[in-house]
């Protein structure tokens, strides 16, 4: 098996969480660099993680030795780095969501192919079994002809506070960046393309470009109904519910985007229960990302994580967005 050498743009922690943390436990991978705009910063991260390389964004991608970066980054600074990286002869996965918009998405996917290296996005969920437990059964007929879908991706309200990124309009933020981009992702790998019919915004004070909760009304093939709530004002709990409806027994799945953190996976038909089933302890979404990457990158074979696929849940934000009356990121 062939090593995949992974260098990483941006010492914040979700490098941590989603890259080096899992990275441990995956044969075939390793992380050996880190690039910061403050080489510092870089170089302090390394040597806690024990990292051999470190430097500025430069260092990562001008060594020959690096296979795929990683970007870590805010997503509006995705497609500018993204196409540095496959320019560099280096593939590319872009943290969640793609880029700032549609267009720039494109931007990703043109540059990958030109180059003749890979893009992909970092919707980790997709590659854990309960994710594609969940798809399985949604696929499978059990529950009829489907009458409704309800997504409510909703983070606690004190987890996002004034000074995070993610509450920053001059970096694309926004709780349907964030999150919805997830429910977006996960109503396109089941049904197809969604149609965006209506969206409400709850706006943030201090940065009125920022949705802190977005309602988006859609239409998915079929003419079925679904309703998608973004939020980083939730209860004490949140929610990563996803609740359908229909014709012979209904469906709940939580936890969706972080399926490691106990997932369930639920199917009734009245009082009957049919599926009552628990992601089983120990498996990492990030670690099965992991393993794609590294399996796809070797045969060449397509990826539900590919750029070319992730435009289109990138122009579906966008229209969310202009919908809710702001403008795409």
């Amino acid at each position: 098996m062939s090593l995949l050498r992974i260098g990483i743009l941006g010492a914040g922690g979700i490098a941590e969480r989603a890259m080096v943390e899992p990275s441990r436990g995956v044969e075939g991978v390793e992380v050996v660099a880190i690039g910061a705009r403050e080489p510092s910063r870089a170089e302090a991260f390394a040597e806690r993680l024990g990292l051999p390389i470190a430097g500025d964004y430069e260092r990562v991608l001008s060594d020959p030795s690096i296979d795929l970066v990683y970007l870590a980054l805010p997503p509006v600074v995705h497609a500018q780095w993204a196409v540095r990286a496959v320019e560099a002869g280096k593939h590319v996965l872009c943290e969640k969501p793609l880029s700032a918009n549609g267009t720039t998405a494109q931007q990703i996917a043109d540059a990958a192919a030109a180059a003749h290296r890979r893009a992909f996005v970092g919707f980790h969920y997709r590659l854990h079994a309960s994710t594609v437990r969940l798809l399985e059964v949604l696929r499978s007929g059990v529950l009829g002809a489907v009458q409704s879908v309800e997504i409510d991706f909703s983070i606690p309200h004190f987890v996002v506070k004034p000074g995070n990124i993610r509450l920053d309009g001059d970096l694309a933020g926004g709780a349907v960046m964030d999150v919805g981009c997830y429910a977006v992702d996960l109503l396109r790998a089941a049904w197809g393309e969604p149609e965006v019919l209506s969206a409400v915004a709850e706006l943030y004070d201090a940065d009125p470009r920022i949705d802190l909760q977005t309602d988006a009304q859609l239409r998915l093939p079929g003419g079925i109904p679904a309703s998608v709530r973004s939020s980083f004002i939730g209860d004490d709990t949140g929610a990563m519910v996803m609740r359908v409806t229909g014709s012979d027994a209904s469906l709940e799945a939580t936890s969706v985007i972080v399926p490691q953190w106990g997932a369930t996976l639920r199917v009734t038909a009245g009082d009957e229960v049919l599926i009552d089933e628990k992601a089983a302890e120990g498996e990492n979404s990030y670690a099965r990302q992991l393993e794609h990457l590294r399996d796809v990158l070797a045969d060449g074979s397509p990826s539900i994580l590919d750029a070319d696929r992730a435009v289109g849940t990138m122009r579906v934000v966008d229209a969310i967005y202009r919908a809710a009356g702001l403008q795409p990121r």
